[in-house]
């Protein structure tokens, strides 16, 4: 893990253009996957690895040479900081815009991210797009305490807690020290008021163990009242439905007869896992 929480970039701005896009710019089709290959084949390139979350992370060293990549590109802009937002860092990493596109790459260090960005830690989707290992993911969002998008992964992945006891560190507590050093940082980059302080992070020392057993056990419990929790393992897995990293392809669903599948299974981007073993899809 990196030891500082982050690398703010000096704020040239190129462009101004806003976060709701420009007039005439398009939505890229299957969700933008190609145009996020392409930047992230030209990191790679340029001897900058990176993977996915909602965001490019790279090694906070190479923050930099990532953003001067980007600039030199035809393809995009540097756009303005977006505003502060409660528990992030986005606003002093750099941002970028595909050109005449509804489509934008934030740039994030991985001192951020809270994990070492090399490829041993990635595993690649069918179009071989780079995303950080299931368990390094999962254990990165433990350890910085961020609830929301663990509660989603354990829901979206029907992790079980068995599988944590087996790939995940569970001794001891929460990263309070990147907890320290993160908020030091959103202090050092937005201006001090009454209110600013709700910006920052959670600082409690929590159970590594006894948080993760909190939201595995809770899945259930999470599932509304207008979804069966008879056919719903979680709220956004049916039971019996096979690992999500997987191709989707008719009869995916089967299990769940109101639902129809449509649509082209090539314009998922999904992680390969154990290719060799579901030669059937």
């Amino acid at each position: 893990m990196d030891n500082n929480t982050s690398t703010p970039v000096t704020r040239h701005i190129a462009s101004a253009s806003v976060w709701e896009g420009n007039l005439g710019d398009i939505c890229p089709p299957d969700g933008g996957s190609q145009q996020t290959k392409d930047v992230t084949d030209t990191l790679e390139s340029a001897g900058i690895p990176c993977c996915l979350d909602w965001t490019i992370c790279v090694p906070t060293e190479q923050l930099s040479a990532a953003s001067s990549v980007l600039q030199s590109q035809s393809t995009h802009e540097l756009c303005a900081p977006r505003k502060p937002y409660p528990k992030r860092l986005f606003h002093t990493f750099p941002l970028f815009k595909l050109k005449g596109s509804v489509a934008w790459i934030q740039l994030v260090p991985s001192s951020d991210c809270h994990f070492e960005c090399t490829p041993s830690n990635f595993e690649r989707s069918h179009k071989s797009l780079p995303y950080a290992r299931l368990d390094i993911f999962a254990q990165s969002l433990l350890d910085t305490c961020d609830l929301v998008d663990l509660v989603d992964l354990v829901d979206g992945m029907d992790i079980s807690l068995e599988w944590g006891i087996e790939n995940l560190q569970l001794d001891g507590t929460v990263d309070v020290a990147w907890a320290e050093r993160k908020n030091e940082a959103i202090r050092a980059s937005v201006p001090l008021t009454d209110s600013s302080c709700f910006l920052e992070v959670n600082t409690a020392a929590w159970g590594r163990r006894e948080t993760w057993e909190r939201i595995v056990r809770g899945k259930q419990s999470r599932i509304g009242p207008e979804i069966p929790k008879e056919f719903w393992a979680t709220r956004f897995r049916p039971k019996g439905d096979r690992d999500p990293r997987l191709p989707h392809e008719k009869g995916a669903f089967d299990s769940l007869k109101d639902l129809e599948y449509s649509g082209d299974p090539g314009n998922y981007d999904v992680v390969v896992v154990n290719w060799g073993q579901v030669a059937e899809t």
